[in-house]
C-alpha cells in the first residue's frame, strides 16, 4: 500500500487559505502561478507498517432522556433506537437517565414503561433505567457519566433547543463523548 502526502507551499511565504486558488499541477509540478509550489512526499516505510487505527468501542452508553411526554417526542424515540443499535453493534450496556423537571405533572412510570418497552422491542438487552430531578440537566448528564463511567453520551438535541440542558455546560461537565441526535 503505497501512501502519499501532498504539501502546499507557497515560494513567497504566504499561505493559501482558500482552496479555490488551488490549481491542478503540471508536469514540472508548478501550478501555474509563480508564488505556488505542490510537492508529493512518499511516506517512510515505517509510517506505512504502523499498526492500524483501533476501532472505538462504547462499553457504556448513558442515553438521556429530557422530555416532558410521557409517551416520548420524535427526537426522543430517535435517541433510544440509536442507543439500542449502537448497544448492539459494540455489546454495550445502556444507562437510561431520564431527567424530569421538579414539579412535573403527570405519571412518571408511563414514560419509564414506554422506554423500557422501546429499549426491549429494539434488541437491547442490558439496560438500566435511573430517574432523576434537577434543575440544571447539564451538570446532572456529567455527574451520572462519571458516577458510570461512561463512553458515550446520548441526548436528542430537542433537549439543547428547548434549553432544558445547555450544549456549552454539556461540553465543560461531561468527560467523554456526547451525540447530539436531531
Amino acid at each position: 500500500m503505497q501512501a502519499s502526502l501532498t504539501i502546499q507551499r507557497t515560494l513567497n511565504g504566504a499561505s493559501l487559505c482558500n482552496s479555490s486558488k488551488i490549481r491542478r499541477s503540471t508536469a514540472a509540478g508548478f501550478t501555474g502561478r509563480p508564488d505556488v509550489r505542490i510537492v508529493q512526499v512518499k511516506a517512510s516505510e515505517q509510517q506505512q507498517q504502523s499498526a492500524p487505527v483501533e476501532r472505538l468501542q462504547y462499553d457504556k452508553i448513558l442515553l438521556t432522556i429530557l422530555d416532558s411526554n410521557p409517551y416520548l417526542s420524535d427526537g426522543s424515540r430517535q435517541a433510544i433506537s440509536t442507543a439500542a443499535d449502537l448497544a448492539k453493534i459494540h455489546n454495550s450496556k445502556v444507562t437510561v437517565l431520564v431527567v424530569d423537571q421538579p414539579g412535573a405533572e403527570g405519571d412518571p412510570t408511563v414514560k419509564l414503561q414506554v422506554i423500557n418497552k422501546s429499549l426491549l422491542e429494539a434488541g437491547c438487552g442490558s439496560v438500566d433505567i435511573l430517574e432523576k430531578s434537577m434543575e440544571s440537566g447539564s451538570v446532572l448528564v456529567g455527574d451520572v457519566a462519571d458516577q458510570i463511567a461512561a463512553d458515550l453520551v446520548l441526548i436528542s438535541s430537542e433537549a439543547v433547543h428547548t434549553k432544558q440542558v445547555d450544549a456549552n455546560l454539556l461540553a465543560e461537565f461531561v468527560p467523554c463523548p456526547v451525540l447530539l441526535l436531531p
